[in-house]
């Protein structure tokens, strides 16, 4: 094994050790966020505070800190299908790193660079998540779209995670930001976002996105309401029809055993809902009413999302 390997998996474990006694509740309010980190027994979760509610943003077991506990996590891997060799990836939005401690661990020569807008989460993700950036997963405090804007560089991922509370900042949701992220992709990259399929704007979400990608690929995380989708700026090699993916045995990693099934992530791939696209709105810089369409839930009657 290799020793950056081993320095991946043992480290983290050192580092959560302090934090393995003890239940505690905390709240930070900042400019940006209230949060609430809460360890319950080997449990650490952090949950953001707006509209009333408490929306999960990211958790940890202690036991295990690599085996993702936010379901949409195992989801992100589904880009394995589409880019299996992430070597470059920018990720918009740190939360409590639940995705990064399994990815540095599977990909330990892969560079892992985030960009989070509240100096806040960086701290307390640091402090009760036992996340410790470094050299291949350094953290950007500044806000995301400035950050793809200013960086040249190139990614083979891009992830957009940035919810607030359950929502997510409206100019990180219009066609002009999009084809900045586009821009940024290497020639083979994948652009992935977590969407949220229980509102209105999940359509519209969906149609600003195909503004740009000329191919969207969806994964839905299983009732949860999640989807995750992977588009790319090229219209060859098709990537939507699942039969021409890599096998699952080929893009899966020794250390997902027991923590992400690319079987069933493969199982997740579901259409796009195109007849209920047709109604929704791309979403620009000069109309993006993203929290009145986040506002208006789905209709129960809705077509069931067809999986292949």
């Amino acid at each position: 094994m290799k020793r950056s390997l081993i320095l991946a998996l043992v480290l983290p474990c050192a580092a959560l050790a302090a934090e393995r006694a003890g239940d505690f509740t905390e709240r930070h309010d900042t400019i940006y966020n209230s949060l609430t980190i809460e360890k319950r027994g080997n449990i650490v979760e952090m949950r953001a505070r707006a509209r009333g509610t408490e929306a999960l943003e990211s958790a940890i077991d202690l036991t295990d800190p690599y085996k993702p506990i936010v379901h949409y996590i195992q989801s992100l891997y589904g880009a394995l299908f589409i880019q299996p060799k992430p070597q470059r990836v920018l990720m918009v939005g740190l939360g409590g790193a639940g995705f990064h401690r399994l990815f540095t661990a599977a990909y330990p020569e892969a560079l892992l660079h985030t960009v989070e807008l509240d100096p806040k989460v960086v701290e307390l993700c640091e402090v009760h998540m036992g996340f410790k950036p470094g050299p291949k997963t350094p953290v950007t405090v500044m806000d995301g779209r400035m950050f793809i804007k200013r960086n040249r560089e190139q990614w083979d991922w891009l992830i957009l995670d940035a919810y607030r509370g359950g929502f997510v900042p409206p100019h990180l949701k219009t066609e002009e930001f999009y084809r900045e992220c586009a821009a940024r992709l290497s020639d083979r990259g994948v652009f992935i976002s977590n969407l949220h399929a229980t509102t209105e704007l999940y359509y519209s979400d969906l149609k600003t996105i195909q503004a740009v990608f000329p191919q969207v690929v969806l994964f839905e995380t299983e009732g949860r309401g999640n989807v995750i989708a992977c588009a790319v700026k090229y219209r060859e090699p098709l990537i939507i029809d699942p039969a021409k993916w890599p096998s699952p045995e080929s893009v899966t990693q020794p250390i997902f055993a027991g923590r992400v099934d690319m079987k069933h992530v493969r199982g997740e791939h579901v259409r796009l809902p195109l007849n209920r696209m047709r109604a929704g709105q791309v979403l620009s810089d000069d109309f993006a009413p993203v929290e009145f369409l986040d506002a208006l839930k789905t209709h129960n009657t809705d077509e069931p999302r067809k999986k292949k």
